[in-house]
Order: C-alpha cells, then structure tokens, then sequence
C-alpha cells in the first residue's frame, strides 16, 4: 500500500450551480443570450485550500472568506465587475456555489508545491 503525505489544509471544492450558469448565458458579451448554453462541467470545480481546522470552525471560516471565492468565481468567468451579481451577500453565495468539505488533503505527486 502506498502511503500518501498529508497536507495540513482542508479542501473546499466549490462548483457553480444554476444561478451561476443563469448569470454567464444573459452577460451581454456579444454572443447573442438564445445562443449561449453554458452549463455545468467537472471542469467548473475549483477548490480552495483552507488552514487545517477543527471541525467546527470550518463553516465560520467560509463564512468569513465567502466573499473573496465569489470575486474570484465571477473574475474567472468575466472580468468586468460592473457585470457582477450588485448582491453579493453569504445567501446569494449559498444559491450560486455548492461547497464541499474535504477535511483530508493528500499529496500524490512526487514534484514540490509550487505557489503562482
């Protein structure tokens, strides 16, 4: 059995729900909306790496860093903030992104970490 190292992090994996997908196919991008059908791919999952907490504290850590994943997921989809949700409170975030919990985190590479 191969022993993998564990990373002192827990995952958050977030995918985008309908809301999300609704906001993406009306951007006025240019591509006219009847013809924009974006939807949900494994490929629309990010995930985040959040310190190693206690049980307990996870959802209070989202709960304080819900903002900065809701930027970024809009960021990484259009660029152009004047286009974002203007509500952007922990509810709305809660409609848009389903979050996942993966408290154990291993390292299957033989390569370094590397922060960009």
């Amino acid at each position: 059995m191969l022993e993998y190292p564990s990373l002192n992090r827990t995952a958050l994996v977030v995918n985008p729900l309908k809301p999300y997908w609704d906001w993406a196919n009306n951007i006025k991008d240019g591509i006219p909306i009847g013809e924009k059908q974006y939807t949900p791919t494994e490929m629309d999952t990010t995930v985040y790496l959040i310190p190693d907490l206690d049980p307990a504290l996870v959802q209070k850590h989202i709960e304080e860093i819900y903002l900065e994943i809701f930027e970024d997921e809009l960021n990484a989809w259009w660029i152009k903030e004047e286009d974002w949700p203007k509500e952007r409170t922990y509810e709305v975030f809660k409609k848009w992104f389903e979050v996942r919990i993966a408290p154990l985190v291993y390292d299957t590479s033989d390569g370094d970490l590397t922060k960009e």
